[in-house]
């Protein structure tokens, strides 16, 4: 099954199956003293949509090296944000912003520049016990 194919199906079941669970899901919960918050069971009483959204497994692109690349121009073109290209990977953006910030500042606390962070050592190859990585 092609990978646009896919998002549809996705898209058709989070409406038609995922949504009305939630909904179902809601409206039992607020039955049940304390288990949302106090604005959530306000909304839902009064019969308003949460703003939510699904995240489904991403796909692997048959060339990383390229759709890396495409990704880029989207985001410098600002024909995409964040939020769509984590979704494409079926990852929650904020959580990985969150954990993208502390791991900068554990490498800015340990002396780590993203330069010297991101440079690898050829496969097959070994590094020097002297050699800078």
């Amino acid at each position: 099954m092609r990978v646009k194919s896919i998002r549809v199906e996705q898209e058709h079941l989070a409406c038609v199956v995922l949504d009305r669970v939630l909904s179902a899901w809601l409206r039992e919960a607020v039955l049940v003293s304390d288990l949302l918050p106090l604005r959530v069971r306000t909304l839902v009483a009064e019969g308003a949509t949460l703003p939510h959204q699904w995240f489904w497994d991403g796909h692997e692109h048959v060339d990383p090296a390229k759709e890396a690349s495409a990704q880029a121009t989207r985001l410098a073109s600002h024909t995409t944000t964040l939020a769509t290209e984590y979704a494409r990977q079926g990852r929650d953006w904020e959580s990985e912003l969150r954990q993208r910030a502390k791991e900068t500042a554990l490498m800015a606390e340990l002396g780590l520049t993203v330069d010297r962070a991101t440079r690898t050592i050829p496969i097959g190859k070994e590094a020097d016990d002297g050699e800078e990585r």
